[in-house]
């Protein structure tokens, strides 16, 4: 029997029944109590070299069964627990004082009963805001990440759209998932097809942080700068292409997914530079800049990853307040 697998000690213990197979006579009892650390270097135990052993036999072992039984009567209702259960590495992780919420995920991910856990937690008001909190505590770690990140020189548009990888959620609460890209072939590897509760879908066109003619003087007055036009401009054609393709592809999403897009009211977002790294202009003068050009545009609008960044940490700070 397993009485602890522990992050660095395993304990364990066991019968043995000696006598005649033939007659059934039993001519020896042995309870038998070891511990085992684990391998140098490895994460295996070391089960031939126990570190403690003890053992009684015969009558001493009802002694000790007498001895505890008298030790811990306190009435209560019990359950037992499967060993290899998710279940009992909580309650192990708990014994050893070693519960974090790092080696708390990576002990439950090994057992296949892990939704039934969840499930479990979730079940009740408490176990609810304890898992909605996690999530937003690492939504809000994720945040922190990005905006360093963000301010870096060296970050590229690549690194940013690996890093907002499987992230939707920053780009705001409307949006149930991503459009199936196989039938979206006109768009980039990077570009992300949102999709709208209404099943509309919006187009994330993502560039770099570092722009350094994120907006630029122009006689008297301040504009956006050449990348800002061009990345709307590519951005355009995407939506242009995807308006002409809409009615077919709206069926090609019905027959091969069995999912209801709808291809007539379409639009996206650029996400282009960061105000750090346009040291001309403050961030005041670069948003109402921004601001400005977003007013003239329909379909497509334009933010900076500051704008995003602080907008989804908002957003956090308003489920947060649920829990105070």
């Amino acid at each position: 029997m397993t009485i602890k697998n522990g992050p660095r000690v395993f304990k364990r213990a066991s019968i043995s029944v000696y006598g005649s197979p033939t007659s059934g006579e039993i001519r020896k009892e042995e309870l038998r109590l070891e511990s085992f650390a684990r391998k140098a270097g490895t994460n295996d135990f070391d089960f031939e070299n126990p570190k403690d052993r003890w053992f009684c036999e015969n009558g001493e072992i009802e002694k000790l069964a007498a001895f505890l039984a008298g030790a811990f009567s306190t009435a209560g209702r019990y359950r037992l627990v499967d060993a290899a259960s998710a279940s009992a590495t909580m309650l192990s992780l708990l014994d050893s004082g070693d519960l974090d919420p790092g080696s708390l995920g990576r002990a439950l991910a090994e057992h296949e009963d892990l939704a039934a856990v969840v499930s479990a937690l979730t079940a009740s008001a408490s176990g609810l805001n304890a898992v909605e909190a996690a999530v937003i505590a690492r939504r809000r770690a994720t945040i922190v990440e990005l905006k360093s990140l963000c301010v870096d020189p060296a970050t590229t548009e690549t690194d940013m759209q690996h890093a907002l990888d499987g992230h939707t959620w920053i780009f705001g609460g409307q949006y149930i998932g991503i459009a199936h890209r196989r039938n979206l072939t006109m768009l980039d590897e990077y570009d992300i097809p949102l999709v709208e509760a209404s099943g509309a879908l919006h187009v994330i066109e993502l560039k770099g942080p570092k722009i350094k003619d994120l907006v630029k003087k122009y006689r008297s007055h301040s504009i956006v700068g050449n990348e800002v036009h061009q990345a709307v401009g590519q951005l355009m054609n995407y939506l242009k292409q995807l308006d002409q393709q809409g009615a077919a592809m709206e069926q090609a999403f019905r027959n091969e997914h069995g999912v209801e897009y709808d291809m007539s009211r379409l639009c996206g977002t650029v996400v282009i530079g960061h105000s750090r790294h346009v040291p001309e202009f403050t961030r005041k003068q670069i948003d109402q800049v921004i601001r400005t050009f977003n007013s003239h545009l329909t379909r497509v609008q334009v933010l900076t990853y500051e704008d995003l960044l602080d907008r989804a940490e908002l957003a956090l700070r308003f489920e947060e307040s649920a829990f105070e």
